[in-house]
């Protein structure tokens, strides 16, 4: 991982710890834009380090009573930006928005 990868994905941790302690509405609404399920494939469990609960053949061996920032991933779709492997997760837009809401509720403005 380059210099500036690491740097991105620490970040996006940074910035989803922020939203899971101090967002909740955000993550809330962002949720209810949330569709599929998890795959367990664990791709998101070495984003900047390997998680240490990930265990053999990338299984959480916490699962059932893991971290809130990690039962809460993909918070939003910048969460799913980069991902080598395929996320069992999507977000959908359930109403038409202006294109200035779209951007400010996607995190592209």
């Amino acid at each position: 991982m380059s210099p500036l990868d690491f740097a991105v994905e620490g970040w996006g941790k940074l910035r989803r710890f922020y939203l899971v302690r101090l967002r909740k509405n955000y993550v809330k609404k962002m949720h209810a834009l949330r569709r599929g399920q998890c795959l367990r494939c664990g791709a998101c469990c070495s984003i900047t380090i390997r998680c240490p609960h990930l265990k053999d053949h990338n299984r959480c061996s916490i699962y059932e009573r893991r971290y809130e920032q990690c039962r809460l991933f993909p918070i939003d779709p910048r969460d799913l930006r980069g991902r080598l492997s395929a996320c069992g997760y999507r977000f959908v837009r359930t109403e038409p928005e202006t294109s200035e809401q779209t951007r400010e509720s996607f995190g592209e403005a």
